[in-house]
């Protein structure tokens, strides 16, 4: 009897993990978005995902105003020396103590065309690298804050690992990371590998096209009203300070896929 109740028990740990999972989605949360004052400061985390998913990332935070979002941790492949480069020009263009900029190397999780089989041992290996620096170090300094308060993503595959360890904080019920993927201006009618696995799983997703998400996906509006700016992007979700003309991310109180016009 004691050996079945154990084997029930173990066979239920699934179950149990899904419901939590299911509900705590963002979708279904009823948490509401953390809003901070303007001079509040926000640690930042923003996934290089090399290549051009570099280049657009670097264009979308140059936009933000960098005075707000610190400490910044950087978090590129090993090996990426492009996107080492570019962040490294696009900090020197900015004011602020130095000591505050981090980076954070992983291994690849997925190369172009990889089997199946290798894989699944190289994302292993990323697992057990973001595991410790993302989760298992910033819990063992100060458990009640994340490694970072805010993610931003834009793919590729390695993204989904790192997603997947902030999830641990959710999960347990800790205080967590809040992500925002914006889809690959590249993604004009569908969405990428990443964008479909992640989609459930971050706070605000975004997409650059309006049919990127599919028909009646996306929630966007056409004409500015007394809730957005000029440009067609509400305010509750980017801010612009008139002072200096830099934006500011602020986490959405609904909707789950967003069309924002072209970011970069």
């Amino acid at each position: 009897m004691d050996i079945a109740l154990l084997l029930i028990s173990i066979g239920s740990l699934p179950l149990l993990l899904a419901l939590r999972i299911y509900l705590v989605l963002p979708a279904h949360s009823a948490a509401p978005s953390p809003r901070r004052k303007e001079n509040e400061t926000c640690s930042l985390g923003v996934f290089l995902g090399s290549g051009g998913h570099t280049a657009e990332m670097i264009a979308l935070i140059s936009t933000l105003d960098m005075t707000r979002y610190t400490p910044r941790t950087y978090v590129h492949c090993r090996g990426d020396d492009m996107s080492l480069r570019l962040v490294s020009a696009f900090e020197s263009r900015q004011t602020g103590d130095p000591n505050n900029i981090h980076h954070l190397s992983l291994p690849r999780a997925r190369k172009v065309g990889q089997g199946k089989l290798s894989t699944f041992q190289s994302g292993l290996k990323t697992l057990r690298v973001a595991l410790w620096y993302t989760f298992l170090r910033p819990l063992l300094k100060d458990p009640s804050r994340p490694w970072v308060e805010v993610l931003l993503i834009n793919g590729p595959g390695t993204c989904v690992v790192l997603v997947a360890v902030a999830w641990i904080r959710r999960i347990i019920g800790l205080s967590y990371t809040r992500i925002i993927y914006v889809e690959s201006f590249a993604r004009v009618t569908s969405l990428s590998l990443s964008g479909k696995i992640l989609k459930p799983f971050v706070d605000v997703f975004i997409v650059q096209w309006p049919d990127a998400a599919g028909k009646g996906q996306a929630v966007f509006k056409t004409e500015p009203n007394k809730h957005e700016s000029g440009n067609g992007v509400e305010e509750d979700k980017v801010q612009t300070d008139k002072t200096n003309k830099k934006s500011t991310v602020a986490m959405p109180t609904n909707g789950r896929v967003r069309y924002l016009g072209w970011l970069i």
